[in-house]
């Protein structure tokens, strides 16, 4: 008796910790990168001096939980895309790329952060090549859903 009396213990509380009763939410939403609040900088087609601070500022946002973001800024040259960008800009003629400016940054954002105005100052180098670079921006949620938005500037002397 005892024997059974375990056995249906053990069987019943499997069968309650397998309930399907997850009170958590799947996150199946990406997050959003937002450009037109106050002082969002870079915009498209924004010129920015070498040796000058590039003052980066962005709005994120997701339904639950912000988790990170990195900046990439790479020479366009040769005049590719990453179907990201919002506007066509004029762009200098193709060239080849000498000293280009290529750099990756990445930022946690805190825990349990649903919305985080983003506020860098990124130094332009003084000895970099001149012309049409791409401004990229990835946001990721703590879920690990991502969204990318790319900018074209122009480095000029």
């Amino acid at each position: 008796m005892k024997k059974l009396f375990f056995f249906t213990l053990i069987i019943s509380l499997t069968i309650q910790s397998c309930s399907n009763d997850d009170s958590s939410e799947k996150d199946t939403t990406k997050p959003e990168i937002n450009l037109t609040i106050a002082d969002a900088f870079p915009t498209s087609c924004s010129s920015i001096s070498k040796g000058s601070t590039i003052p980066f500022k962005a709005l994120f946002t997701d339904n639950q939980e912000l988790g990170a973001y990195s900046i990439n800024i790479h020479n366009n040259f040769d005049h590719h895309s990453h179907d990201t960008e919002v506007d066509a800009c004029n762009l200098d003629a193709i060239k080849d790329a000498v000293n280009p400016w290529i750099l990756t940054l990445t930022y946690s954002i805190p825990e349990n952060t649903k919305e985080f105005i983003s506020e860098q100052q990124i130094l332009v180098p003084t000895d970099i090549d001149t012309g049409d670079y791409h401004f990229m921006i990835q946001l990721t949620d703590a879920e690990g859903w991502a969204t990318m938005k790319g900018i074209n500037i122009k480095i000029t002397e």
